[in-house]
């Protein structure tokens, strides 16, 4: 592993060539541009929250006609709404429902009644039993994935993710609202990523798409940076949060006794391919001299072993043990 961290091949830059890269010294943003459009889009829904549930399929309907009752009828019957939209009523027949408010319904059905003659001043009664048509996956790193059916006409990440339980310990900065496009783009799939540190710990409402039935929400777990070399508990890392440098060394129990603090190298992958290595001098970053570059998903920092340090503790050792076998000596001649 070491000799693909500190392979040649790839070009090496110091920290004088990033000292104005937002990637480097600004923490990522997890929503890209075409996210954050989408997002946009998202929003001119919000005004449906606010309206009364709009009936779908596969939602189910109890309704009660009282007059019924009378004649010997069911009084109140369970309907589900088939995907043409329809529930199926004695006498009436099939009665579209879906993209209608439960009073929009109930007002069909009354006015169809009595335009038929069937019932004098029929009183109907309607609610929602199971709401089945507004139904969003959460699946990935939360507490409690599975399906949940909302109860408005759209939601939010924020609410929905609420439902979830939230992000579990293992989530990263990032989460994915899947969507199956209507219209024009029918069969097309869309992607948004959303930066949760923006959404949670910010606040930041821009981030907070607004949701609908269909959607999936997928939240991956955090992915890895690496610390190797001349650090206390070498390994990988989950980056949970905009985490610095510094921060990765703290994760690794900081420095050892040898670790060449003016010589430590940054490696990350780059998107096209391959990757690069940057050679950041930790003691100037510590004293703040240098900045202190954020870190992204997958970067590795290798702290080699100081030379000086290196040769000194290798000579105390010689001394050491010239000292303890003179010891030994002294002992045994006693």
């Amino acid at each position: 592993m070491l000799s693909l961290v500190l392979g040649c091949a790839a070009p090496r830059t110091s920290t004088s060539d990033f000292g104005g890269s937002s990637t480097m010294l600004e923490p990522a943003s997890f929503s890209d541009e075409a996210s954050r459009d989408l997002i946009r889009e998202t929003r001119e829904l919000l005004e449906l929250k606010q309206r009364d549930y709009l009936i779908g399929p596969d939602d189910v309907l109890e309704i009660s006609v009282f007059e019924w009752e009378f004649s010997e009828q069911t009084r109140t019957l369970e309907f589900r709404v088939s995907e043409s939209g329809t529930v199926t009523l004695p006498v009436l027949g099939a009665v579209l429902v879906a993209g209608k408010t439960i009073q929009e319904v109930q007002a069909d059905i009354v006015g169809q009644l009595s335009s038929k003659n069937t019932l004098q001043n029929p009183r109907v009664a309607i609610s929602v039993k199971e709401y089945r048509s507004q139904r969003i996956g959460v699946v990935g790193s939360v507490n409690a994935p599975g399906v949940y059916a909302i109860h408005q006409n759209v939601s939010t990440l924020l609410d929905v993710l609420t439902l979830a339980g939230g992000p579990d310990d293992a989530a990263g900065e990032v989460v994915y609202v899947l969507r199956q496009n209507t219209g024009a783009n029918a069969g097309k799939s869309a992607r948004i990523a959303v930066d949760l540190n923006a959404l949670f710990v910010r606040g930041e409402s821009e981030q907070n798409p607004v949701l609908r039935g269909g959607d999936v929400i997928y939240v991956p777990k955090a992915p890895l940076i690496y610390v190797y070399g001349n650090v206390r508990q070498p390994g990988g890392f989950s980056l949970q949060r905009p985490t610095q440098v510094l921060d990765a060394l703290a994760l690794a129990g900081g420095l050892s006794p040898r670790a060449d603090k003016g010589h430590a190298w940054l490696i990350r992958r780059k998107t096209e391919g391959g990757q690069s290595s940057t050679s950041i001098n930790i003691g100037r970053i510590e004293s703040g001299r240098d900045a202190n570059p954020y870190l992204l998903g997958g970067d590795v920092i290798n702290v080699p072993q100081s030379t000086p340090k290196s040769i000194l503790a290798e000579a105390w050792n010689v001394v050491q043990g010239i000292f303890t076998f003179t010891y030994r000596l002294d002992s045994n001649s006693n």
